[in-house]
């Protein structure tokens, strides 16, 4: 009977391992604040740009684009980061007074992971643009790929979770088998 507690000790551990491993791929740092604010509605184009996040992103990976209408950028500078923060100029006198904006971006977040969105904006009476998909600076797009890493780690915890209670399952009949009825001698 100890060999039984002894491996079913094991088995939640392992299961409670899992569980811990996976929970911290899922959750990854996102977007908390703009200037300008998702469908804002401006008097005049901004001067620039500013991406808040919770925690520190990383100075590599880190691209952003002001498209216009007409699919051009406005930015008119690399980004700069500054802990949290990424901030690019755009060029103001570039845009219209009555148009929809998108501003496309991409950062890798403080736990290794690249994070994108799009933030439509409008200044006057235009139009929102919400399908922009403009190509960054390195020519991938911001929303190419944002939610495939939730998607892996949650295959990889739930494949997990099979492989658990299927060696337990086996653990547990060669156990049964083992402590069986004894003949006696």
């Amino acid at each position: 009977m100890s060999y039984l507690r002894s491996v079913l000790a094991v088995a939640a551990l392992t299961l409670v391992s899992v569980f811990a491993v996976a929970a911290p791929a899922s959750a990854h740092d996102e977007l908390v604040g703009s200037s300008p604010a998702a469908d804002a509605k401006l008097d005049t184009l901004p001067s620039e740009i500013v991406l808040t996040y919770p925690a520190a992103i990383m100075t590599d990976g880190a691209a952003i684009a002001v498209i216009d209408a007409d699919g051009a950028d406005l930015t008119t500078g690399d980004p700069v980061i500054e802990t949290n923060t990424l901030t690019v100029p755009i060029d103001a006198a570039a845009g219209s007074a009555d148009a929809g904006y998108a501003v496309e971006w991409r950062v890798v977040s403080s736990d290794g992971h690249p994070i994108s969105g799009t933030i439509p904006f409008t200044v006057g009476d235009g139009e929102p643009l919400r399908d922009a998909a403009a190509p960054l600076a390195d020519g991938s797009s911001a929303t190419a790929d944002s939610g495939s890493n939730a998607a892996l780690a949650l295959t990889l915890t739930a494949v997990g979770l099979v492989l658990i209670v299927g060696v337990l399952a086996v653990v547990l009949v060669v156990a049964r088998r083992k402590s069986g009825p004894r003949q006696p001698k």
